[in-house]
């Protein structure tokens, strides 16, 4: 979960915290994160744990947007009794976060879609150290774990920063937030593999793929490896420029 500071400043800015308030910029982010499938990470008022969910579905003139049944059961019984939540979440280099508040739930075919008012207040932090290059579909980077709770993973990433990864694993097992996959492997293209210990930051099963869908921060990258991390991130930004993708 990512805690913001007070400080704040004119939209669009770029430099520290910030608030969005324009209604047509809130919506447009809202938009981004359900067409770029990011996962959020919610916290209902009164329970300790952090859950995941995602937005399914924004509309503009009604004034609201949808979320998936939160992946905990009692975070889940709380937000239908309480009615408010927090998101946090990543947005190309940013973190964001902003307040729920529930108009309805829908319960029926036994998976919870929950009715939310569009925000009036985004908060925004640019992370300009560790921005992430989300790749393109024909760019395939293989990533793997040689023994996590005694199977072995493999799956491929979909975003990568200089600070972590996104990645889609082929396994049913959901790791818990904070836990360590030792040793593994990324072997980028035309460079040496990157070879690291990965922290589990957030983690959900995409029932609809059977896969999990992973973000993890590395954890004792060495020298050598963030120089090799950052010349292939410098070198997938030049493509991009040079290609407008």
């Amino acid at each position: 979960m990512f805690f913001l500071s007070g400080r704040t400043g004119k939209e669009g800015d770029g430099h520290g915290a910030d608030k969005l308030t324009s209604r047509a910029k809130i919506i447009a982010v809202l938009r981004q994160l359900k067409s770029e499938h990011e996962l959020l990470s919610a916290q209902v008022n009164g329970q300790a744990a952090c859950c995941n969910t995602a937005i399914l579905g924004v509309r503009e003139k009604e004034g609201i947007f949808f979320l998936d049944e939160l992946s905990d059961p009692a975070s889940h019984e709380a937000f239908l009794k309480h009615g408010k939540l927090r998101v946090d979440c990543r947005l190309q280099g940013m973190e964001l976060h902003f307040m729920c508040k529930l108009n309805r739930a829908d319960t029926s075919g036994g998976i919870a879609l929950y009715e939310v008012g569009i925000p009036k207040v985004v908060h925004r932090l640019q992370r300009r150290q560790h921005f992430r290059v989300r790749l393109n579909p024909g760019t395939s980077i293989a990533v793997s774990v040689p023994c996590f709770e005694g199977e072995t993973l493999s799956g491929e990433a979909f975003d990568l920063s200089a600070g972590g990864l996104g990645a889609f694993f082929r396994t049913r097992n959901i790791p818990n937030p904070g836990q360590i996959m030792n040793d593994c492997t990324i072997p980028l293209p035309r460079y040496k593999p990157i070879k690291t210990r990965l922290e589990v930051r957030f983690a959900k099963l995409d029932g609809a793929h059977h896969r999990l869908r992973l973000g993890g921060r590395f954890v004792g990258l060495d020298r050598r490896q963030e120089r090799l991390l950052a010349q292939f991130l410098a070198e997938m930004q030049r493509k991009r420029r040079r290609f407008g993708s």
